[in-house]
């Protein structure tokens, strides 16, 4: 399988979404990258949650291209990267510049 191939399917599952709505009041927004890491990972868990919240009067709907959620998988990636590098690197100049403090004033 190509790496075009693969940004294309976690895309496609990353911009569709099952929305679980009471009235109309939205409950969940999961993609579907996430659905089928938990069916594969606890498939139990996912089709009694199912069937609860069907019993409870929940609505489950499909959205595709979901607003929002449009861009493509590998942008997700590399923003959550850079947001992931910008934090630890703010982490670190505070303790490193805590660290210089403390050995000045002794």
């Amino acid at each position: 399988m190509s790496n075009e191939n693969k940004n294309g399917i976690f895309s496609f599952l990353y911009c569709n979404r099952i929305k679980v709505t009471k009235g109309a009041t939205p409950i969940i927004n999961l993609s579907l990258v996430f659905c089928v890491v938990a069916l594969l990972t606890a498939p139990w868990l996912v089709v009694i949650g199912g069937i609860v919240a069907l019993a409870l009067g929940y609505k489950f709907a499909f959205e595709r291209n979901a607003v929002g959620f449009s861009s493509d998988f590998d942008e997700v990636v590399k923003g959550a990267a850079s947001n992931v590098r910008n934090v630890v690197d703010n982490v670190t100049d505070k303790f490193d510049g805590k660290d210089d403090n403390d050995q000045q004033g002794e």
